[in-house]
């Protein structure tokens, strides 16, 4: 990949500003209707900064390093590539300097042109941290490693392309939770904690969880009265994790009678994957509402420092990461612990996240 030294800069540009970097990311158009889904194009790395007073942020990087569309027209292309993965900006990195005429048009498109040059001086200016490595997830190796999950574990294949497409671009913080939790049922009995591979993943699936509840939360916060009693909590949490209340409604009464076929007498209401805990840990959740986000890219570090050789440096700055608010480490436990119970997945994952939280 003659681009790759491009997307590793535009990776650490995302790290040394706390935006979640994610490599090659295939964008499919969500209303697909043959029976055989079809690539619309990638993005080279997409960047996610989680929500903190407004919603998330996506940001586009394409790397060229050839010249066959002029600077102008690929901000058009990058223009046209925001709108279908609701993204915020983009960024073209070029091999040629764009004149200041197309470099002007496109900011007027919310698409910043620059050579590789005029990019790490950009992002020196914005992050002094930049030009050091800041974390696992600039490791090329690591994305290497990480790659060869769905080709060593066939099992896993269908999982690994959904969380590295659709699951990154899904607006909708309570469907894509939704979608998520049911993606996991199915590979409950693949992941193995003996393989670091699978450790990694196991982190992956946090981080994209972690970003879901991260807008769910900031958006159930402009509703939510804490004086209000349990019953009445899950009442609402219910309803607005399924969409409202005649989805639930439907979605009940389709269980009922799904049941009632099969014979079983006295049906359990219906409810989301360990229900009990999502409630507590939700709740939790609420109590902080602007904090959640920043588990995400620790998590991704921890997720990538699996498949890589640990190095004194990294370590502390991830240390100082799990240690940016009083929330981190408690939020992290809480949440591997809620997935563990949703999905069954081995309780083992959860000593490897306890392990992780020594991380000093």
């Amino acid at each position: 990949m003659k681009d790759i030294h491009q997307k590793l800069k535009a990776v650490r540009y995302c790290v040394a500003l706390g935006i979640i970097p994610n490599m090659e990311v295939v964008v499919r158009h969500s209303s697909e209707v043959s029976e055989t889904s079809s690539d619309i194009t990638d993005v080279d790395v997409l960047g996610i900064r989680p929500c903190d007073d407004s919603a998330s942020n996506r940001i586009i990087f394409d790397c060229k390093t050839l010249s066959k569309m002029s600077p102008i027209n690929r901000a058009l292309w990058a223009k046209g590539l925001m709108s279908l993965t609701a993204s915020n900006e983009a960024f073209v990195i070029l091999i040629k300097a764009a004149s200041e005429g197309h470099r002007l048009a496109g900011n007027t498109l919310g698409v910043r042109l620059f050579t590789e040059t005029l990019f790490e001086g950009f992002s020196r200016s914005v992050s002094k941290d930049f030009d050091v490595i800041n974390s696992y997830i600039e490791q090329l190796d690591a994305w290497h490693s990480l790659a060869t999950i769905p080709t060593k574990n066939p099992q896993l294949d269908k999982f690994w392309d959904y969380l590295n497409s659709s699951a990154l671009l899904e607006t909708q913080g309570t469907q894509g939770l939704r979608t998520l939790m049911s993606h996991c049922k199915k590979i409950e009995g693949e992941l193995d904690p003996q393989k670091a591979t699978h450790r990694a993943l196991f982190k992956l699936i946090l981080v994209q969880m972690c970003l879901y509840m991260s807008e769910m939360v900031r958006d159930f916060h402009n509703i939510f009265n804490p004086a209000m009693d349990k019953p009445e909590f899950e009442k609402i949490i219910r309803y607005y994790i399924w969409g409202g209340k005649d989805n639930y409604d439907l979605r009940q009464r389709l269980n009922i009678a799904l049941k009632n076929a099969r014979g079983i007498d006295g049906v359990e209401p219906f409810e989301f994957p360990a229900w009990e805990k999502f409630v507590t840990l939700f709740r939790s959740f609420l109590d902080a509402p602007l904090l959640l986000g920043s588990v995400c890219l620790p998590l991704k570090d921890l997720a990538f420092r699996e498949v890589c050789n640990p190095v004194a440096d990294l370590d502390r700055r991830l240390a100082l990461r799990l240690n940016a608010n009083e929330r981190v480490r408690q939020f992290i436990m809480a949440s591997s612990s809620y997935l563990i119970a949703a999905t069954r997945i081995p309780k083992e994952f959860k000593d490897v996240v306890t392990t992780d939280m020594s991380i000093k």
